[in-house]
């Protein structure tokens, strides 16, 4: 099944509007406590909207999938009131081994940047709790 076919399935099987919003209820924010993984996400999207979870992992593969592409392809992934993942290039530099003091050469190499939004950073640094301003 191709991934439009998922998004369109879950789109038809979906009983809401696209204006409703999913915020984490406390009892969501419970079940995420400790480490995230691709399933815990895929499981708790299929309880909020009510799909089947092999249907949910494959809309979380598939969106992380897309954002793994647009950065292989060199674009940026901004995702509004979240984050942008941006590509930075690094060149060769000089390194040293820690244990042995060795210098070396680090190559030259590309890395992924995680860049929060405002709106994230302020549920971050609040814990959740929305801000007064």
């Amino acid at each position: 099944m191709a991934d439009s076919d998922h998004i369109n399935e879950a789109a038809n099987a979906a009983d809401y509007s696209t204006s409703e919003r999913y915020e984490l209820g406390d009892a969501s924010v419970a079940r995420l406590r400790g480490k995230v993984t691709r399933a815990t996400l895929a499981r708790v999207i299929g309880e909020r909207i009510g799909l089947s979870n092999s249907l949910c992992n494959d809309l979380v593969l598939s969106f992380f999938d897309t954002i793994k592409q647009s950065l292989i392809q060199g674009e940026s992934v901004k995702i509004q009131k979240f984050a942008t993942f941006n590509l930075r290039s690094k060149k060769a530099r000089p390194g040293r081994n820690p244990k042995t003091g060795e210098e070396v050469e680090v190559s030259a190499r590309r890395v992924v940047t995680f860049r929060p939004s405002r709106k994230l950073r302020n549920l971050v640094d609040s814990r959740g709790q929305p801000s007064e301003s």
